[in-house]
């Protein structure tokens, strides 16, 4: 199928780009084109199915690792208002039918699901999920929610307050174009989901995924509860640059963030991202883009690997990096006021880079980093021009991260978001 991409900006404004509806908000927007398929912050792209459509409920698929991954290791992601708590904190959700929210043919399957979702997501440790880094840019009302299934015809697995997460921070985030075309986030939760819930085991090394191999996609396309996907194979493998690989995947919007899974051992080998658009116009209503199995532009998968490397470089997982210590940080204290994005009046520290080596320094996301009030890092080159910056990646604090190409002596600046006043310690790493 095709996936649905999504990918943005917003930075203090998170909006929310599912519907802002109170009861019957819409799910995720049809992708189209090359963006990917994720509907937090930006553009869109969707998914589309290639031969047949291989979705199938949880309940329904033949395969108990692939129920067990969907049942185990599988979040939505859903805005608060997507969602209703009762006093037996029992979950309901508001959100239209899938039929209803893109105007589907009664010929197409899963009509009456609701599209609550508008990204999917796998848990990878005790409280860390991996999703599309155009899924979340910071935590906002973000929830991820777990039992998001049918466990039956007609049936929807029971979901409690104990099955929704809230963000802590946003570890690790990169969305790039060009190459390497990278997407990606790991999301620290606000409690640890385990031993309730089981995170997804990562595929070792990072060999190009062999052409033709099949793998499998478990998410929310278009919103609606987890479908297993387990007919898609690799198209392009991508082995010179290793950021994403192509897949005939039937996956829609709201799959973006989705875990794609080798079918050899059912590790993540990667990410959904973007695709081909998922619905098109038949009369007087829509119905699902079928692509030959070889046809259209295939569906995008960011690999795994270029995540976990980034995460494992600021934090610590004996599951993901083999230590529970995370690498050692440079520290430096400020306090800051009228520093307008951090371009005036901030602290300052240079730090010298070989061409290869990565920074990554925060108010937050790096072990000893602090802040107090809305912090705003920047990091220039030798002439004084901004490489990198970042203002809310963990709340109101600062994370960012850059790669140097050449040589020299780079600065990281240290102050506030617009005029205002903050203070904290900035640690940082080289790699």
């Amino acid at each position: 199928m095709r996936t649905l991409l999504l990918s943005g900006a917003g930075r203090k404004l998170l909006g929310s780009l599912l519907c802002t509806v109170s009861v019957a908000a819409c799910g995720p927007a049809p992708e189209g084109g090359a963006p990917e398929k994720g509907q937090e912050e930006g553009t869109t792209a969707q998914p589309v199915v290639y031969g047949t459509d291989d979705r199938q409920d949880v309940y329904a698929h033949p395969n108990a690792t692939l129920r067990a991954r969907a049942m185990e290791s599988t979040v939505a992601l859903m805005r608060a208002s997507s969602m209703t708590t009762d006093a037996q904190g029992r979950v309901t959700f508001n959100a239209s039918t899938l039929q209803s929210a893109y105007g589907l043919c009664s010929s197409e399957r899963f009509l009456t699901d609701l599209t609550p979702a508008f990204c999917s997501g796998t848990l990878i440790d005790d409280n860390l999920v991996l999703t599309a880094g155009h899924c979340i840019s910071t935590c906002g009302d973000t929830r991820f929610v777990f039992n998001f299934y049918r466990s039956a015809a007609g049936q929807m697995q029971p979901v409690t307050s104990a099955d929704v997460f809230s963000c802590s921070s946003v570890v690790v985030r990169k969305q790039t174009s060009g190459t390497p075309n990278l997407d990606y986030a790991i999301v620290r939760l606000d409690r640890a989901a385990t031993p309730r819930f089981n995170p997804a085991p990562i595929r070792a090394g990072n060999a190009a995924m062999p052409v033709g191999s099949k793998v499998t996609v478990i998410g929310s396309g278009s919103g609606i509860p987890f479908k297993i996907d387990a007919g898609g194979s690799v198209r392009d493998a991508r082995p010179s640059s290793l950021d994403f690989f192509v897949a005939s995947t039937d996956t829609f919007g709201g799959n973006s963030g989705s875990g794609v899974y080798e079918n050899t051992d059912y590790t993540v080998a990667g990410i959904l991202v973007r695709g081909e658009t998922d619905y098109v116009s038949n009369g007087s209503c829509s119905i699902v883009n079928v692509c030959a199995e070889t046809g259209c532009r295939g569906e995008d998968i960011t690999y795994v690997r270029p995540a976990v490397s980034d995460y494992c470089a600021v934090a610590g997982s004996q599951r993901l990096c083999g230590t529970t210590n995370p690498p050692p940080s440079i520290k430096f204290n400020f306090t800051a006021t009228n520093t307008s994005n951090a371009t005036v009046n901030t602290t300052n520290q240079a730090v010298t880079l070989a061409a290869g080596q990565t920074i990554r320094f925060g108010t937050c996301s790096v072990d000893g980093a602090t802040g107090t009030g809305d912090t705003y890092l920047r990091l220039t080159n030798s002439a004084g021009t901004s490489v990198a910056s970042n203002d809310d990646s963990c709340g109101v604090l600062s994370f960012a991260s850059f790669t140097a190409t050449t040589a020299g002596t780079y600065t990281i600046r240290a102050g506030c978001y617009s005029n205002g006043s903050c203070s904290g310690t900035v640690a940082y790493t080289v790699q």
